[in-house]
């Protein structure tokens, strides 16, 4: 708790039992009372509003929590999600005139949309407003949008900067309804519970990777017991296909399991048939689409595995590019659906910023805590057809020619602005722990912390003179081993599978101490996140 600076009782409180009464007042985020009345006028119009959401979890989550909630006030309402390959990232004029033809007056465009001035004066031509829900870095200029809820605007003073657009969609649902019921709309209909909706909200907050701090740590930890009791028959289906047992569901399996099925929609082909699978109260369609997005998860796993195998060998094969501090790497028959993932695997593996181009000049890059992405790509903007994002991650769009200068141009930039020695994997570890005290009681413990993520990963223990036994390969590049008095307790690293020989002899590590569940099982095990032979580790 000291570690995660908590040290004051009532802030420890808040932290381990985050309660739904303390979420904050969400009218306090610049844009909302703009955009609640204009879903107010639309109401009393009896308008249909369209709804626009990027093809990533965020944007799916954010597009079906909006649309259930809106219908559940009586307005009609349709959606769309662009293709990412035909259309591209963000807010399109096609998109626009396909909510257009379905009959949209109003506009709402959730996890993009800050930086769509050419595409908001499209839809105004054509006499329809727009609300922009989005948490991107927002340009020194805005779209001439009626309500632009972003708590990243300067003017946005309620320190909400950690929301991903699910988060502020679900912050616009709690103002609206509560204005309606002020106004006694509520009279004439049920009113809507928000509680429900909070399974989206889990989802899409793990899935992008935002802090789990604050409001988040709120969401997710009541958006999973929500999940838990399989109310929506999306989830039931997802997590039949991931086999994970409903009551035993946690953050990392919304981040590692989940998501990733959710985002195989958009990656390959057409994201909206995961608004089907979350909007869907027929749990046989459920199945359907639950199986055919594990499908292409398990395409797009091979793909990814072929790209990133690829993007090593590139850079290991280069000096120049072995040794950049941004690594920028591009094959014009890269699947752009999945470069962003690769560009997270060579982050991890080489510790520094990376950006991934594919097909057609799209690329997505991710970084590490020391260096903000945005920022460099706006200092190499020149070398960009387009780009946008935030500190941690981004997209790209550039033509093949301009490469060269654009991987110069970031690296002039990291030369200023990033240290050497913060390069590297860096590893902040809660303490050292004896084998004696991974305990059943110990471990269960510390789960109380959870929900786990960035801002809140994971308590790490570094465990020192390991000797193993019965070291093992898996399939997918893991490693199994068994330590500990006996060689009772399990060690599993996972891809480390290349640390083989370090194993030998004896070890230190850095491990998570958890319980395996397994067929109605459990056993103790450490998940190893690094690994030095002992007494190297400083």
């Amino acid at each position: 708790m000291a570690n995660r600076r908590l040290e004051e009782v009532d802030a420890a409180e808040a932290y381990l039992e985050p309660r739904l009464n303390s979420l904050p007042d969400p009218d306090a985020l610049a844009g909302m009372a703009e955009a609640v009345a204009l879903l107010e006028l639309a109401l009393e119009r009896k308008e249909t509003v369209g709804i626009f959401g990027d093809y990533d979890v965020d944007g799916v989550t954010s597009t079906t929590l909006l649309a259930e909630f809106l219908s559940a006030c009586g307005l009609h309402v349709v959606t769309t999600i662009p293709n990412r390959l035909l259309e591209g990232y963000g807010l399109s004029q096609a998109g626009v005139s396909r909510l257009a033809e379905a009959g949209a007056q109003l506009i709402v465009t959730v996890d993009c949309g800050v930086t769509a001035h050419e595409e908001v004066a499209f839809a105004r031509e054509k006499n329809i407003d727009v609300i922009v829900i989005d948490h991107h870095t927002v340009p020194v200029t805005l779209p001439e949008a009626v309500a632009i809820i972003n708590p990243h605007r300067p003017d946005c003073t309620r320190n909400a900067e950690h929301l991903c657009a699910v988060g502020v969609t679900f912050n616009l649902c709690a103002s609206l309804r509560r204005s309606l019921r002020e106004k006694n709309y509520f009279n004439e209909i049920d009113e809507p519970d928000l509680r429900p909706l909070l399974d989206l909200v889990a989802l899409g907050t793990v899935a992008d990777v935002v802090p789990l701090v604050a409001d988040n740590r709120v969401f997710v930890r009541h958006g999973l017991r929500m999940i838990s009791r399989q109310q929506r028959p999306g989830f039931s289906a997802l997590m039949e296909v991931a086999d994970i047992q409903p009551q035993r569901i946690t953050s990392g399996h919304l981040g590692f399991h989940l998501g990733p099925r959710v985002n195989a929609a958009g990656r390959l082909a057409d994201a909206g048939r995961a608004v089907s699978l979350f909007q869907t109260s027929n749990m046989k369609e459920a199945r359907l689409l639950a199986q055919e997005l594990d499908r292409e998860n398990q395409a797009r796993r091979t793909l990814e595995k072929q790209i990133t195998e690829e993007a090593i060998a590139e850079i290991e094969g280069h000096d120049e590019l072995r040794k950049a501090k941004v690594l920028v790497v591009a094959k014009t028959h890269w699947h752009p659906g999945v470069v962003g993932i690769v560009a997270s695997r060579l982050v991890d593996r080489f510790g520094r910023p990376a950006l991934v181009i594919g097909e057609g000049g799209k690329g997505s890059g991710r970084s590490i805590p020391a260096f903000h992405l945005h920022q460099a790509l706006c200092a190499a903007s020149e070398h960009l057809l387009g780009f946008g994002g935030h500190a941690h991650a981004a997209g790209v769009h550039l033509d093949f020619s301009a490469l060269k200068p654009l991987r110069s141009a970031l690296n002039k930039f990291a030369s200023e602005h990033l240290p050497d020695d913060a390069l590297g994997r860096v590893f902040q570890y809660d303490g050292t722990m004896a084998m004696e005290n991974v305990t059943f009681g110990n471990v269960s413990e510390l789960s109380r912390a959870a929900p786990f993520g960035r801002g809140n990963p994971e308590p790490l223990f570094r465990f020192d003179g390991l000797q193993v036994a019965n070291l093992q390969i898996l399939n997918g590049g893991h490693l199994k081993a068994y330590c500990g008095e006996g060689n009772t307790f399990e060690l599993i690293a996972f891809g480390q599978a290349d640390k083989e020989d370090l194993f030998a002899g004896s070890v230190d590590v850095l491990a998570v101490p958890e319980i395996n569940r397994w067929r109605g099982r459990e056993k103790l095990q450490l998940r190893v996140k690094d690994v030095m032979p002992a007494g190297v580790m400083p």
